[in-house]
């Protein structure tokens, strides 16, 4: 019986672990941001709601002569709509540019939406 009761507390420890770690819009856009920061913007825009492939080249191509440094981001807020499929996270972000090469500072907000249960930003 104490085996079945041990075996029984790692099977909820495993599904408890696996649901705290389950897309957040927060966690969404701290991994989005860790991405931007490494200059992996490919992998940033997997955080997006763009699935077209032409619009993600074109994105890529947008931002490829910027050259855009994330310095640092701190996420201020997030607040998830009543009804669990919208949020807003606040993010405020230090950077710098081929047109601003001074570190510059703002917030912004980001709209994130459900899509097949995860969280991602939405342009």
């Amino acid at each position: 019986m104490k085996k079945l009761f041990v075996i029984l507390c790692a099977v909820v420890a495993v599904f408890a672990m696996a649901s705290c770690s389950s897309s957040s819009p927060k966690s969404t856009v701290d991994a989005y941001y860790k991405a931007l920061k490494a200059g992996d913007f490919e992998k940033a825009l997997t955080y997006t709601d763009i699935t077209d492939q032409e619009a993600i080249k074109d994105q890529l191509e947008k931002y490829k002569g910027f050259d855009i440094k994330i310095l640092d981001y701190e996420i201020l807020s997030e607040t998830v709509s009543d009804d669990g499929n919208s949020a807003v996270v606040q993010v405020k972000q230090s950077m710098t540019s081929s047109f601003n090469k001074e570190p510059k500072e703002d917030t912004k907000d980001l709209k994130l939406v459900k899509v097949d249960g995860k969280w991602k930003i939405h342009d």
